[in-house]
């Protein structure tokens, strides 16, 4: 029998828990920003929220970003598999009050899975994806929530003046609060998860 739309969505979040938590360990911020996050994720039954699907052309991509991951660790794999399992049910958009330029609305898409906006219902936890085309900078921006990502892709990271910084493929990232940064892809697609627990 087929899973259905709800157990895909919960075998997503228990994916993407079993992919970060090893790597977030000891009293570090990344750790306590991925403890606030999984504290607040919906757990046993959950209710679905207002997303209507549609795809961005930048989501050409994603095939590129599932071979990349094929050759990864079990855990990134898993993941993979079900993240494809849920991306029909995705509401794509390029936020595009945060383009500087039209190039970046076509190369740039992304999508709450969890949230206020997302597939599942919350207000305590947003959980997203985000597809950038090759050789694209996704611009600086600041938040009120702290962020977690786990890089699923290789690609590039920055806060505030620092250095860019290439996580690796499962590497994890964690922006402060209010903390300009940004994102960049190098010859191939970037391909992320975001995590932000909301205040």
């Amino acid at each position: 029998m087929a899973a259905s739309n709800q157990e895909k969505l919960i075998t997503f979040l228990d994916d993407l828990a079993a992919a970060i938590e090893p790597k977030a360990v000891g009293d570090t911020p990344l750790a306590r920003g991925w403890r606030r996050v999984a504290d607040s994720i919906p757990r046993g039954e959950i209710e679905t929220g207002p997303a209507q699907p549609a795809r961005r052309p930048a989501c050409t991509h994603l095939a590129a970003g599932y071979r990349n991951l094929e050759n990864a660790g079990p855990h990134l794999r898993k993941l993979a598999v079900s993240f494809q399992a849920i991306e029909p049910l995705l509401d794509w958009t390029s936020r595009e009050e945060r383009r500087d330029s039209k190039a970046l609305a076509e190369n740039y898409a992304g999508a709450t899975i969890v949230g206020r906006d997302g597939v599942i219902a919350s207000e305590h936890v947003e959980i997203g994806v985000s597809i950038l085309s090759p050789n694209m900078v996704y611009p600086d921006h600041r938040h009120p929530p702290e962020e977690v990502y786990i890089a699923l892709s290789a690609g590039d990271w920055r806060q505030n003046d620092e250095p860019w910084i290439a996580p690796g493929i499962g590497g994890l990232i964690h922006n402060p609060a209010n903390i300009v940064h940004a994102m960049r892809s190098g010859d191939q697609p970037l391909f992320a998860i975001w995590c932000l627990p909301l205040p």
